[in-house]
């Protein structure tokens, strides 16, 4: 037995099981914070609003799920299928929108369509009774769906992609006309990757909080931030959170259980489905509806902040918002190298195996990215607050002045908050690639008595490096768009350029916040843009899958 542990520890079995640790910890921590006796605000809440936090919360994920499905969906169908003018143009931009944080797209549009807004002051001069409010749920709704289909699109356009035309071809033969096609034989093939772009569609839905906050739309993620600044009382904050984690487990236990056991997977080879070209009315109807989806998902805030920034630049760019690229950068940066290198080491000691202690270390190391970020929040804070207190006193040893929070609030908590919400994101990626090369190469290097990492860094990461380098960027943008994680776990007076843009907006200094977000969406617009170019003949984006 001795010798077994002793043969299956390495740098890779070492890293694997603290990453489990330092994940799974935290989360127990809010299951056993919620069994402390209830506060007053919890009861009050509990009373009087917990119905209406559940309420608006399944409205929201539910609307924005349907439509972000169809729209994804629709606008995956048309590039995959369809040829016409502008289809490789649009099947990359149509990734853009998630350039465009959901935070700075609400703020753009309850702006354009205010009293004194671009679209409000278009429509009362050309004498349209029209009065759109954006600030409500409907408003929202409409926000995420914009800037969120896109994980449905790139999902259902990769297994678009590969979908061999002999399944519709054999369908034609059979009698079956397109819809029925379409219904039987396309749709359930596209099940599964349907499913994993809807469902992170409703995991980042319910991580947000900048939208929901600016449109005070009631729903978990803003009651959280709410008892735990404004009520002050980390009990009730604990407890929301606590529910919205079985809120996030309940749906996805239903799609597995509704899944079951049937598959959907493809295995045999064929010729791809040729594109048909778009003739008569449909070539111009068709590939205008995918502009206009463009177009207020992207285009039209982009050409807002655009005309803001012209207002105000010259009084925004100063020293200060030189130290906030900086902040931002090195942030994202930092975190994507240690979430990276963290999810190499776990695809690498999980790679080809059978062990259920294994394969249960990875379900928990990947359960960060189905947590809301204000609940990881609290459960960092939760679990580098008793760090601190554990160590306070070997902390006294080196400085008998030393306060009792050494962690805490520093870029090391933050940093790691990153690392765990993130982790599935780098590691899927990974893992991708690790099943594209196969492990002949890998176990001929063993063969040859080559050592663990030596394996690693010569044959494994020169073969997976696509791989890694998509990992690194889908890990870098989310990052660098995160918002609800940096605004509870900063340092004080640390400032991003997500915190800065939403304090903009939050003092209702929209022209002030355009500069900041034009070089947010602007830096996330050149890494989808790398991510979609960099290697076209190899795999140039992995998407991500949970």
């Amino acid at each position: 037995m001795l010798s077994r542990i002793k043969r299956n520890i390495n740098v890779f079995s070492v890293i694997s099981v603290i990453a489990a640790l330092l994940i799974v910890i935290p989360m127990l921590n809010i299951l056993l914070e919620v069994l402390s006796p209830p506060s007053a605000a919890w009861v009050h809440i509990r009373e009087n609003l917990l119905n209406a936090y559940i309420r608006n919360t399944l409205l929201l994920i539910g609307f924005v799920a349907v439509f972000s499905a169809l729209l994804g969906l629709f606008s995956a169908y048309v590039v995959s299928r369809f040829e016409f003018r502008g289809r490789n143009l649009l099947s990359w931009m149509l990734i853009l929108p998630l350039a465009m944080p959901s935070y700075i797209a609400a703020y753009i549009y309850a702006d354009m369509f205010s009293y004194t807004g671009t679209i409000a002051r278009f429509m009362r001069s050309a004498n349209i009774p029209l009065r759109v409010n954006m600030m409500n749920l409907s408003g929202a709704i409409f926000i995420f769906t914009m800037t969120l289909f896109p994980y449905v699109y790139m999902m259902s356009r990769s297994a678009l992609s590969s979908q061999s035309a002999s399944f519709s071809e054999n369908a034609r033969l059979l009698g079956a006309n397109r819809f029925r096609v379409l219904s039987r034989v396309v749709l359930p093939l596209l099940r599964p990757a349907l499913v994993a772009g809807t469902l992170l569609v409703v995991l980042e839905t319910l991580n947000d909080y900048g939208v929901v906050a600016y449109y005070n739309v009631r729903v978990f993620s803003f009651a959280i931030f709410n008892a735990w600044f404004s009520l002050g009382d980390t009990t009730a904050a604990i407890r929301l959170s606590g529910v919205l984690m079985l809120i996030v487990f309940a749906i996805i236990f239903i799609e597995r259980a509704i899944r079951g056991k049937r598959q959907y997977s493809m295995h045999v080879k064929g010729k791809p489905v040729e594109p048909k070209k778009l003739r008569g009315i449909s070539a111009f109807i068709v590939p205008a509806t995918l502009w206009l989806i463009m177009a207020l998902a992207f285009f039209i805030p982009l050409a807002q902040l655009f005309y803001y920034a012209s207002l105000t630049f010259s009084d925004v760019i100063n020293a200060n918002f030189i130290f906030l690229i900086i902040n931002s950068l090195t942030l994202a940066i930092t975190a994507t190298a240690i979430t990276v290198f963290v999810a190499l080491m776990l695809a690498n000691y999980n790679r080809g195996t059978k062990n259920r202690f294994k394969k249960g270390l990875l379900k928990v190391t990947n359960l960060g990215y189905a947590i809301p970020g204000a609940v990881i929040a609290i459960a960092v804070m939760l679990f580098v607050h008793g760090i601190d207190r554990t160590l306070y006193p070997v902390y006294r040893l080196f400085n008998p002045d030393t306060g009792r929070l050494v962690i805490s609030s520093t870029l090391i908590m933050l940093t790691f908050a990153f690392v765990l919400r993130f982790m599935a994101i780098g590691y899927n990626s990974i893992e991708a690639s690790y099943d594209k090369v196969g492990e002949k190469f890998t176990e001929a290097s063993y063969s040859l008595r080559a050592g663990k990492l030596r394996t690693l860094l010569t044959v494994d990461v020169p073969m997976i490096k696509h791989g890694l380098i998509s990992a690194a960027i889908i890990v870098f943008i989310d990052v660098i768009k995160e918002l609800p994680l940096t605004l509870i776990l900063r340092p004080t007076n640390y400032n991003t350029l997500a915190s800065e843009v939403f304090r903009y907006a939050r003092e209702e200094m929209l022209q002030e916040s355009a500069v900041p977000a034009l070089v947010l969406i602007g830096v996330a617009t050149f890494a989808i843009y790398y991510l979609t170019h960099y290697n076209k003949k190899g795999v140039a984006a992995n998407v991500r899958e949970n």
